[in-house]
């Protein structure tokens, strides 16, 4: 068997060297591997519709249950304060609704509310806000405004600053779109991984468990395995698994360019074991999927 270099690495480039014949060349490159394992995921779904279907609807309900969203939290007259009434016309369900956020549920299902989603950064300030409103500079001004309320008020626990933190702030109702804000934050807390207990951050904690997962595949991959396919250079696959509510992995598949490569990743994936906690809402032990794209990439040492 011939001896082969393997190595794990994110799909990430830096363009800063390349002429930009090179890097146009690289970009379609990635385009097309990334369109592949598109497409093989379109032949191979996660899930099926009605699993996303119920996956959303139980998502939704604990989430408004946990939030408690009113017209008249502190969060909603915080936003009446601060966000002219005319802008809420802003507000595009429908585009929203056909985003990418919701292409893997029945639109029937969408529930016509908007959150905003960051995590606490280093020195203890909101970062990494996520909202979709359809609309960009509403977006910004939403974010803007977000900056201001006092994170006090949200009464998060140095737990919760590790992990995602949601809060709703709008809904449609009788046709009308209104501010119903959280009355309590959502905090979704990563499972714990072995030598990743002590960070801090969720982006520390979430790159800690790729980075194990990964470090495991290639210690363990099958040399032999992969010198049958006599592919070489980038392959590009996606791990797809769910961490139960147990911490066990679960439910494991990826996609990769072929069956042999696939299976031999879902072998090393379900043989991770070191997964000290699962994921948490709120303190609530809950079923967390994982879905990440990295590179593979082999080459010949002789």
């Amino acid at each position: 068997m011939k001896s082969v270099l393997l190595f794990v690495a994110i799909v990430a480039f830096s363009f800063s060297n390349y002429s930009q014949t090179q890097k146009d060349s690289l970009n379609k490159a990635v385009r097309e591997r990334y369109k592949n394992v598109l497409q093989s995921e379109s032949d191979n779904p996660y899930f099926t519709r009605e699993e996303s279907d119920a996956e959303y609807q139980n998502e939704n309900n604990t989430f408004q249950t946990l939030a408690q969203p009113s017209e008249n939290s502190d969060l909603a007259n915080f936003f009446k304060i601060y966000l002219e009434k005319k802008l809420l016309k802003k507000i595009d369900f429908s585009e929203v609704k056909w985003s990418y956020l919701y292409k893997d549920i029945s639109r029937s299902e969408y529930n016509y509310t908007i959150r905003l989603t960051f995590e606490i950064s280093k020195t203890g300030k909101a970062s990494g806000f996520r909202i979709y409103t359809g609309d960009k500079d509403l977006d910004r001004k939403v974010i803007e405004i977000f900056k201001k309320y006092p994170l006090e008020k949200l009464a998060l626990t140095e737990a919760d600053k590790h992990g995602r933190i949601s809060v709703q702030l709008f809904a449609k109702e009788n046709k009308n779109t209104v501010i119903k804000a959280s009355k309590f934050a959502v905090v979704d807390e990563l499972p714990t991984v072995k030598d990743c207990e002590n960070l801090q951050t969720y982006w520390q904690i979430n790159n800690c468990l790729y980075e194990r997962l990964y470090d495991h595949i290639l210690r363990n991959i099958s040399l032999k395995t992969i010198n049958k396919q006599e592919l070489r250079g980038e392959i590009l696959f996606r791990t797809r698994f769910t961490i139960d509510t147990k911490g066990k992995i679960v439910h494991v598949n990826s996609i990769a360019p072929n069956d042999a490569i696939k299976n031999e990743i879902d072998r090393l994936i379900a043989s991770f074991d070191q997964v000290l906690t699962p994921g948490t809402r709120n303190n609530i032990p809950k079923n967390t999927y994982c879905d990440a794209f990295k590179t593979l990439t082999v080459e010949n040492l002789n």
